[in-house]
């Protein structure tokens, strides 16, 4: 026995529905506007003094983002697991005492991070003598805006 058409679209309607949901439960935690409370977080700046190099997020609470690009996200206060990348090529060369079984830096990371309005966090990778690096605050400051 055929299903009716109109069944049909009903269900896809759901489906579409559920997808559009999804992208925007994935958005959630990102803020548009700067007269959202927020805070932000700088992901591209380079330490390489203090072997801290710029991350990329690839995910918030284990939801992907299509934010991987931006060196510079404003984020709705709260606490939140930041699933992060190295962003560029790490010369090893330049890491004093590096072993020779580095990995460059291809592994990802999570961080838990809790966010308060009105601050700004500089998070990078920092980079030890074998190579191995973690998610670091390196800095937090009051935002100016």
């Amino acid at each position: 026995m055929k299903r009716p058409k109109t069944d049909v679209m009903i269900h896809g309607a759901g489906g579409l529905l559920a997808v559009v949901l999804t992208s925007a439960a994935a958005a959630a935690p990102f803020v548009d506007s700067a007269r959202d409370p927020h805070a932000t977080l700088y992901l591209n700046v380079s330490q390489t003094a203090k072997q801290i190099y710029p991350v990329e997020i690839r995910a918030v609470d284990g939801k992907l983002t299509n934010r991987m690009d931006e060196g510079a996200l404003w984020i709705s206060p709260g606490e939140y697991d930041l699933e992060l990348k190295v962003s560029e090529v790490v010369n090893l060369a330049n890491l004093p005492g590096l072993q020779t079984s580095a990995r460059f830096g291809e592994e990802v990371h999570t961080i838990k991070l809790t966010l308060e309005a009105g601050k700004s966090y500089y998070v990078g990778a920092k980079f030890d003598a074998s190579g191995k690096w973690e998610p670091e605050v390196w800095k937090t400051e009051d935002s100016s805006g």
